[in-house]
């Protein structure tokens, strides 16, 4: 118990703050004092038959005097929470159920807030004599992955955010579609994102019968991509933006496959076409 009071304030770390030790020395002798008395009382009650009985009153007595020095959750510090709530985060703490700060179960709460499909990982942190601090590192969004259920925002390793509000990423994150994308699409976002130009002209992507993708650019060209050499293909499609804007040009997909050959289809106007043909 004096470990965990003394020298067990970080989880997963052994080193104190040394200053926030040498700051409370006379109080935290206090406690000793009333920790030891704690203990003698146990031992001296332990074949007494009224022993929970007055035990629980050297509880509450300890509590009450810990109170009264401070000793009490008072304030809560949080950092890293950029698209959890606050309030999420205090409801699964539920300060209530503690009476001093050394009640405070570090553990419970870190298994709980990890339960919380945002939370990559979290470290708490017991500061005397009246606050916790909770640094959390939140996963990163990577795409909307549009389903038969609906849209999902999934993070880098594939999983389901389904908390998450996906409008408030509508416009900052592409959209993969297909089954098994979200477990696959890291890999081909990060070849895109190497050409940021083209990349910022993309609107969605597609898994096609789990073996390859196709890219939808917002201009209406479909981009059609080999199952390997991804980033060459890419690397040619970006080559022949910048030398001759084919995204300006009113084409609908460009097949790049074969990387001997380029297929390409060019939208026209059907009207115009019939009527040049009658002349």
């Amino acid at each position: 118990m004096l470990k965990s009071i003394f020298k067990k304030n970080i989880i997963y770390e052994n080193n104190v703050n040394r200053k926030t030790i040498e700051k409370h020395t006379k109080i935290q002798l206090i406690i000793l004092c009333v920790v030891l008395i704690l203990f003698s009382a146990i031992f001296n009650f332990h074949n007494n038959n009224q022993y929970n009985l007055k035990l629980r009153k050297i509880i509450d007595k300890t509590n009450t005097l810990l109170i009264n020095y401070g000793f009490h959750l008072q304030n809560i510090y949080i950092t890293g929470d950029n698209n959890l709530q606050k309030e999420d985060i205090l409801n699964i703490i539920n300060d209530k159920e503690y009476k001093t700060i050394f009640d405070v179960d570090l553990f419970k709460i870190h298994n709980n807030l990890l339960l919380n499909e945002w939370i990559e990982t979290v470290k708490i942190e017991r500061t005397l004599p009246s606050s916790i601090k909770i640094k959390i590192i939140e996963k990163k969004p990577m795409a909307i992955w549009q389903t038969k259920l609906g849209n999902k925002l999934i993070t880098e390793d594939g999983s389901i955010i389904s908390n998450a509000n996906v409008t408030t990423f509508k416009n900052r994150l592409p959209i993969i579609i297909g089954e098994g994308a979200n477990k696959n699409a890291f890999l081909i976002l990060q070849i895109l994102r190497k050409n940021p130009d083209l990349y910022n002209n993309v609107w969605s992507i597609s898994y096609i019968n789990k073996r390859r993708w196709n890219v939808h650019l917002n201009q209406g060209l479909i981009v059609l991509l080999p199952r390997k050499k991804i980033h060459a293909a890419w690397t040619k499609i970006d080559f022949l933006q910048r030398k001759y804007k084919i995204l300006d040009i009113g084409l609908t997909e460009i097949d790049i496959r074969n990387q001997d050959q380029i297929f390409a289809k060019i939208n026209f106007d059907k009207k115009l076409y019939l009527k040049r043909k009658k002349l």
